[in-house]
């Protein structure tokens, strides 16, 4: 079983490994954003004009308005509410000549009607001031821009929103406004999906192992605890490349928020769930619920969904770093030090990438903490495996014991059929038995031979555990053992591995398969 573990481990492990290192470049260069600003730019962010749409009617403002504003544009807001937007966006003569389309690029919960430089390219659902008369638009979406219509350097864009049909207030409804070659509306977030399938894959691979392992009922409880982590992971990682797969309606994007969030919550749970059983704490439910509680009030009571995700990790890691490092200190044990310390690099690295840790980061990193646990806990499992095998031979050395010196003073006893009355023959007078068709031929100590009615394997099933199964046919009393040669003292050729020698010249062979379990025997007794 051990040998088997350490295979799938093994396999396991190195597989998620050469996955994670083989893509480490390809993030560097996804993660710096060269190729993305080539292609994609944005509009000019701190001079966007906004005015609120206050009848249903779509007549397109002066944008002088009174009730007009210049902001930034992180002030763009439709949410429950229906807006004029006017801004402006650089085009650099190097994106004109390659004479590829062009589009301007709108990703936001919002439905949306885009004009540039005063012509209208195309709506994304239909923006309305009444919430009935809005029709839901998509999360992304790509507005063709005509070749006539593009001019170097500056040019204006002007959108009509609403976003009526959501159910959460977000901090940032509209994450991106730019212009850029024409493409599908995910491209742009599908060219950094290949980061994200990379540990996808190695957190499925792990969902598959834990899956198998938890049918093992001695690594039922940590296998079920490592299956819901990468489960959880994994689920939460499709939740966030969705988008790139698809570009859903607007409102369907606070369902994905929320989900996002409640795994991340479920996952940190099962990090200190695994935590606080480790630790064998007195009420470990009362550890698990105090700490889910906490957990749950601090990602209430705090805005924004990318710190909600990272905070419903970071308290139930924090808690668990706080318990591993007392627990250290108290043991001074070096298995609960390294414990405490991935519990406070993880909780570290969590506040230094808080603000991208949501993004394809968190999922390097949770694949990198449950390699690291998990390596951890198959140590710890096959030191408790050899210790328990350790335990077991050394009972059955103790119970071997037990047994000689019962035979020597009370030997056991067999009852024979010979010659029409019952023969009672102890334990201790025979020397070997030897199989021959439907009896059993046993040689006692004085040379002489009795026959028992039944198989070696009956016959062995009564004798104490003093009798040794040295072939196949052979069942040896190891209390008249002298020694084991290579070579028979009586026979020229023979086909077995090696020979015992008995008592009063006595010998019998041994199977080249029980030889290295005699050997080992005869070594320890």
């Amino acid at each position: 079983m051990v040998a088997h573990d350490h295979l799938i481990f093994n396999i396991v492990f190195s597989m998620t490994t050469r996955i994670l290192l083989s893509k480490f470049c390809f993030i560097l260069c996804l993660y710096s954003g060269f190729g993305f600003a080539q292609s994609l730019v944005s509009i000019n962010l701190d001079s966007v004009t906004i005015c609120p749409i206050t009848s249903q009617s779509s007549v397109m403002p002066s944008f002088s308005e009174a009730e007009c504003k210049t902001a930034h544009a992180s002030q763009i807001d439709p949410q429950n509410k229906a807006l004029w937007v006017k801004t402006t966006v650089n085009v650099a003569e190097d994106m004109l000549k390659d004479k590829q389309p062009h589009s301007v690029y709108l990703s936001g919960k919002a439905a949306s009607k885009v004009y540039f430089n005063g012509h209208y390219i195309g709506s994304n659902g239909s923006p309305n001031a009444i919430p009935n008369l809005e029709q839901v638009g998509k999360i992304d979406a790509m507005f063709y821009v005509p070749a006539k219509l593009i001019k170097p350097n500056s040019n204006e864009i002007i959108i009509e929103m609403s976003s009526h049909h959501g159910f959460l207030s977000l901090n940032s409804p509209l994450n991106f406004i730019g212009f850029g070659i024409y493409s599908a509306p995910t491209y742009f977030i599908q060219r950094n999906l290949g980061v994200s399938i990379v540990p996808l894959g190695a957190l499925l691979l792990g969902a598959i192992y834990f899956l198998v392992a938890s049918f093992n009922p001695r690594k039922r409880a940590n296998s079920l605890l490592f299956l819901l982590m990468t489960s959880f992971a994994s689920l939460q990682l499709f939740a966030e490349i969705s988008r790139a797969l698809y570009s859903y309606p607007y409102p369907f994007q606070d369902v994905r928020l929320l989900l996002i969030v409640s795994l991340s919550f479920l996952f940190g749970m099962c990090l200190l769930s695994f935590v606080v059983l480790k630790l064998k704490k007195s009420k470990p439910y009362w550890w698990i619920l105090t700490g889910g509680f906490l957990t749950l009030l601090i990602v209430w009571l705090i805005p924004g969904f990318d710190p909600k995700t990272a905070l419903a990790i970071f308290v139930p890691s924090v808690i668990s770093a706080t318990l591993l490092t007392m627990q250290a200190i108290r043991t001074k044990s070096k298995e609960w030090a390294l414990y405490a310390l991935l519990f406070v690099l993880f909780s570290f690295t969590i506040v230094l990438t808080l603000t991208t840790f949501h993004d394809a980061l968190f999922y390097y990193i949770i694949s990198a903490v449950l390699i690291v646990l998990f390596i951890l806990q198959a140590r710890k499992l096959n030191q408790e495996q050899k210790d328990k095998e350790a335990e077991q031979a050394l009972v059955a050395k103790l119970q071997f014991k037990l047994e000689q010196n019962q035979q020597k003073t009370e030997p056991s006893s067999i009852k024979i059929n010979s010659a029409g009355k019952i023969e009672i023959i102890t334990s201790d007078h025979i020397v070997f038995c030897k199989a021959a068709g439907d009896y059993v031929e046993m040689n006692l100590k004085n040379h002489q031979q009795r026959l028992f009615t039944g198989s070696l394997k009956e016959l062995e099933s009564t004798l104490p555990n003093t009798f040794l199964r040295v072939h196949r046919s052979y069942l040896v009393n190891v209390e008249f053992i002298h020694s084991l040669t290579t070579t028979s003292l009586k026979q020229a050729k023979t086909s077995a591995a090696g020979f015992l020698q008995l008592h009063d010249a006595m010998e019998v062979p041994v199977s080249r398969r029980i030889m290295p379990t005699v050997r080992n025997f005869i070594k320890q007794n």
